[in-house]
């Protein structure tokens, strides 16, 4: 399965960094649309494949939606910070942030869920851009980092080099990365890098691959 193209074409504000950085969330998890809103509802910026409009539409009620939800009296939904909703035709992920802000992305048609290696990073990148302090429940996934990874010619999913500070660097394969965060359809690898750094590669189901602490990050 290939997600359809993303663009920055077509829209009804200039782009941002914010912008970039949704646009690659876009990407990573073949999201239609994802947008960042503030405490009032506004558009701070967006990316996908939607008319501009519609999607500050979308981004303003679940927001909205949002807010509600952790203003009613029901035990632990005032602390909620991550809402999935599933529709027949169209499903959402609402993430909290601090000071109100809120990331709405629409999923991949029947999807459920959307990678939390994906959804780590552009969180970090999306609050360090806007000086918000990272929400706790996502530190956890602070180590992964989106790569270009050349596959082996004989099996894609298995790595033979990776984009490491402007040329490819080969890997040497040391053996199978195995962690509860595995989900169907990924496969990871312990690798080590030509300067002796070893890190653990994971490619997801739509042929993203991540690195978890790669020192160049770091």
């Amino acid at each position: 399965m290939r997600p359809r193209q993303r663009t920055l074409t077509g829209r009804d504000q200039a782009a941002s960094a914010f912008g970039g950085i949704l646009l690659k969330l876009c990407d990573s998890v073949g999201a239609p649309m994802a947008a960042l809103v503030d405490a009032l509802g506004e558009t701070v910026d967006y990316a996908g494949t939607h008319d501009p409009f519609d999607i500050r539409v979308a981004a303003a009620e679940w927001q909205l939606a949002l807010r509600e939800l952790q203003a009613c009296s029901i035990p632990g939904w005032h602390d909620a910070h991550q809402v999935f909703v599933r529709g027949a035709k169209r499903s959402f992920a609402l993430i909290a942030l601090e000071e109100g802000y809120a990331i709405v992305i629409e999923l991949v048609t029947h999807s459920f869920s959307v990678s939390h290696r994906a959804l780590g990073e552009a969180i970090r990148e999306l609050c360090i851009e806007a000086g918000l302090k990272v929400p706790q429940s996502y530190v956890a996934d602070d180590g992964w980092t989106r790569v270009e990874v050349k596959p082996s010619r004989f099996d894609e999913r298995k790595p033979e080099a990776l984009w490491f500070s402007g040329g490819w660097c080969p890997l040497e394969l040391l053996g199978r990365y195995t962690n509860d965060d595995l989900s169907t359809g990924e496969v990871g690898f312990r690798v080590r890098l030509i300067t002796g750094a070893e890190v653990n590669l994971v490619r997801e189901k739509l042929g993203r691959w991540y690195a978890e602490d790669l020192p160049m990050f770091r």
